[in-house]
This record gives structure tokens, sequence and C-alpha cells, in this order.
């Protein structure tokens, strides 16, 4: 999936489900996470807005509400950057599998 942000398996359970809700493959939903994690992607989302949104782009800003809650929980901040988030994962100690 995605090489910088990493998901909980709730949260990945939850974009599997929004993918197949939607027409778009998992690693899309994934990517367009990431980009509203990161504070990129709203223009996307704005254009849209206009028509409504479509729902698995509701369930998306919600998981992504979600995911960025967990991130300031964890002591990252609230759209972060990928340099941070970088720094911040590799303090991390690894989990051991």
């Amino acid at each position: 999936m995605s090489e910088t942000l990493k998901l909980t398996p709730q949260e990945l359970q939850t974009a599997v489900a929004i993918a197949a809700s939607s027409d778009q493959p998992l690693d899309q939903i994934v990517k367009r996470l990431e980009l509203l994690t990161w504070r990129d992607g709203l223009a996307e989302f704005r254009m849209q807005s206009s028509g409504g949104l479509l729902p698995w782009m509701e369930h998306l800003l919600a998981l992504s509400d979600r995911v960025n809650q967990r991130l300031e929980q964890e002591g990252i901040p609230l759209g972060p950057n990928r340099t941070a988030y970088a720094a911040w994962l590799a303090k991390r100690p690894t989990d051991s599998k």
C-alpha cells in the first residue's frame, strides 16, 4: 500500500470497504487518503463539492479525519508534512512479527 502513511488494520479495512463501494481501486483510495491526510488533496473535493460529494468521498473524508486524530494522539500534529512523518516513523521501534 502506502510507503509513507501507515494505516492501522481497522483503517485499512475501512479503506477496502470504501474501494468496494466505489469505482476506485484500493491503491487509489489509499493514495487519496494520504493526500487528504497531508492536506494536499482538498482541491479535488472542493471542485466536486458544487455537485455534492459521492458517498464514497464522504466516507473517505471521515476516514481521513480519524487518521488525523490518531496521528495527533501519537504525537504527530494535524496536517503534518511527509518529512516530519518519516522522521517520526524512523524514531519508533519496529514491530516484531
